[in-house]
């Protein structure tokens, strides 16, 4: 039991023991600056050990066909500039690389540097001379012969303070034995003046050495700020697209202006006034160092208003102060504030990351971790703890962390678009299994219609016989039932079961007829009725064109027409008295006319005073939209016109054709 309650409490005190995930990152970071702090210290001790004067600038002797590195010199300020100056003058014999500071503190202007060597023989081809770090220009003599040089010597010096420089030396200006080389330094504004050991041979193998450090130091720098400063258009471009995503503005913006004060820095030659371009340098590094920290706190997705109101005042105070009260002690001291909310907001980055495990954070991590040693070893090439001509690491590993981040938002938006295909995909399959319900829907819909229209048309069939077959043989069927005193009208009987017989063969052949087809309609009441013509004595004259199909005239229109043609020669039959009628079809414009035409006695009354027959069949036109019209011809007789509308119009329900 005690040992029991023993690993408990050991158990407890390690988890309080445990650090957190910020302070895991926290403690990586000063692991990592105090890494770079350790490794670089020796070398500052070298080389301040390396430095101390001797009394005698010894020659050294050069091998054919090597590269042999300087680093002792002769050292003379100069005073009144001119041609390089004699032994006579006080040489002070200096070790390199040496920093003016060291031994002409505060000294402006330029300053002789004079190295001795010697040849074995004269070589037979060009040699050149290579300056790895100079600040802030330089001029070589050989043997008292000046070699040409790039950019001004005098005010405004070019600044090739981080441009490696090489010096073609033909071969006829060297000589066997003892030779005499001159380094004139230029100094330029707010420059650590100085000069890194140099290097002398042949120009083939100097070369070599000279394109890959100016490829390190200055083209490969250019290409990556260049790419970097691409990166942050697309994440500022992102971010004014979707304004959610605020830290990777802040991102954007510092990829900006990191790139342009890394290219502004390495610049030979400034595009304004020098001032003008060390301050327009300086606000620029003060803004993406802002804009940085400003990422760090936005990434970790919590509110820090007083880091958002910290960055906007610096942004605003920080460029007016170096505009007006240029200290070199406040702006080291602003840097440092600056340097310690980046490395604040990046651990509290950190610590988002490893607590929340979000998506693709490795590459924050990692970004971090290039930047910080980075960082690092610059401040102390900065402060003279490592050589003079050291590379910086930052404007290499600066782009490598906005590639990073880079690669977060692409893996953001990867992983947004991964999710709206998935839900297209969800969409696209719900809506297609919502089609297949609808088609199913739709097809019972369209079962369920098809059996109302047949059931429709059954019964509009029944009512059409039960109106027109059925009142007719109703009539018979009285007619037959009448009085037993009075005799039945036998002729009147035929009459009502042949209208019933013609009435039931014309429903049948209205349910085969074409949709439009009026002719057809025509010649199947031709067909029906001609027998029945003669019989009464009455002649058909058939005066159809070729009539157009009727658009509006579906089967149950077709039957309306039909069933009012009937009715009209029923009338004709029944009152009138005629012997001759014409069957006349016209086609116009807006319209199809249909006529029948009479000689019998025409009207005795008003058509408005009309039966019940007359009535059905002005009700039958109006339902299909046809105007119906009982005209008086100038011969005599009565014209039963119908006009059919060539628009369509859908029929209502059917009305009897009871005469």
């Amino acid at each position: 039991m005690h040992d029991r309650h023993w690993i408990a409490s050991r158990a407890r005190v390690a988890a309080h023991r445990r650090l957190s995930p910020s302070g895991l990152a926290l403690w990586g970071l000063l692991c990592a600056c105090l890494l770079a702090l350790v490794c670089c210290l020796p070398v500052r001790a070298a080389e301040s050990a390396a430095a101390a004067p001797a009394e005698i600038h010894p020659w050294v002797a050069l091998p054919l066909g090597q590269v042999t590195e300087l680093p002792e010199a002769c050292l003379l300020a100069d005073l009144q500039p001119g041609l390089p100056p004699g032994d006579a003058a006080p040489w002070l014999h200096v070790h390199l690389p040496h920093r003016w500071k060291d031994t002409h503190a505060g000294f402006e202007g330029s300053m002789w540097y004079r190295f001795r060597i010697t040849l074995p023989a004269a070589p037979d081809a060009p040699w050149a001379v290579y300056l790895p770090r100079v600040v802030m220009n330089a001029q070589v003599w050989v043997n008292g012969v000046a070699l040409d040089y790039t950019g001004s010597m005098a005010d405004p010096v070019t600044r090739h303070w981080y441009v490696p420089l090489l010096f073609s030396v033909p071969a006829n200006l060297w000589k066997p034995g003892e030779n005499i080389v001159h380094v004139r330094v230029a100094s330029g504004y707010q420059a650590r003046n100085g000069l890194a050991p140099i290097q002398i041979g042949p120009v083939d193998t100097v070369a070599t050495v000279y394109k890959h450090r100016k490829w390190a130091q200055v083209d490969g720098v250019q290409i990556a700020h260049v790419a970097m400063i691409s990166l942050g258009l697309v994440m500022v471009i992102v971010w004014l697209r979707d304004r959610a995503q605020s830290a990777f503005g802040f991102m954007g913006a510092s990829a900006l202006f990191w790139g342009l004060s890394t290219l502004m820095m390495i610049s030979p030659t400034p595009l304004t006034d020098l001032l003008v371009w060390e301050r327009l340098s300086f606000t620029a590094t003060v803004w993406y160092q802002l804009a940085l920290t400003a990422f760090f706190f936005r990434f970790t997705e919590r509110p820090w208003p007083w880091v958002d109101r910290l960055v906007v005042t610096m942004a605003l105070l920080v460029p007016a102060y170096y505009l007006f009260f240029p200290r070199f002690e406040i702006t080291a001291a602003i840097y440092a504030l600056i340097y310690g909310m980046a490395l604040t907001g990046m651990v509290a980055a950190i610590g988002h990351v490893l607590r929340t495990r979000r998506p693709d954070g490795a590459w924050l991590v990692l970004g971090c971790a290039l930047v910080v040693p980075a960082g690092a070893h610059d401040v102390m090439v900065q402060l003279g703890s490592l050589p003079f001509d050291s590379v910086y690491w930052l404007p290499l590993a600066g782009p490598s962390m906005i590639a990073c981040s880079f690669m977060i938002l692409a893996g953001d938006y990867a992983r947004s678009r991964q999710a709206l295909a998935d839900l297209n995909a969800s969409l696209a399959s719900r809506v297609a299994e919502r089609e297949q319900a609808l088609r199913e829907s739709f097809e019972r819909l369209a079962a369920l219609e098809s059996a109302q229209a047949v059931s429709a048309e059954r019964s509009r069939i029944l009512k059409d016989m039960h109106d027109g077959v059925g009142a007719h043989l109703t009539s018979a069927l009285r007619q037959l039932q009448g009085p037993p005193d009075t005799p039945v009208d036998v002729p009147l009987v035929t009459q009502t079961l042949r209208d019933s017989l013609d009435h039931l063969k014309l429903s049948i052949d209205a349910m085969s007829l074409q949709p439009g087809d009026v002719v057809g309609l025509l010649a199947s009441w031709r067909f029906r009725l001609t027998p029945r013509l003669k019989a009464a004595g009455l002649e058909l004259v058939w005066d159809v064109d070729d009539l157009p199909s009727w658009p509006p005239g579906q089967t149950p229109v077709l039957r309306q027409v039909q069933y009012i043609l009937f009715e009209g020669l029923s009338n004709v039959l029944q009152h009138s008295g005629a012997t001759r009628l014409v069957l006349s079809a016209r086609v116009f414009d807006d319209h199809l006319r249909l006529s029948l035409i009479d000689n019998g006695r025409g009207w005795h009354t008003s058509p408005k005073a009309s039966g019940h027959g007359l009535q059905t069949m002005q009700g039958r036109a109006s339902l299909i939209g046809a105007r119906l019209e009982f005209l008086v011809p100038a011969q005599g007789g009565l014209e039963l016109r119908l006009s059919l509308p060539r628009t369509a119009r859908q029929p209502g329900p059917a009305l009897s054709s009871a005469a």
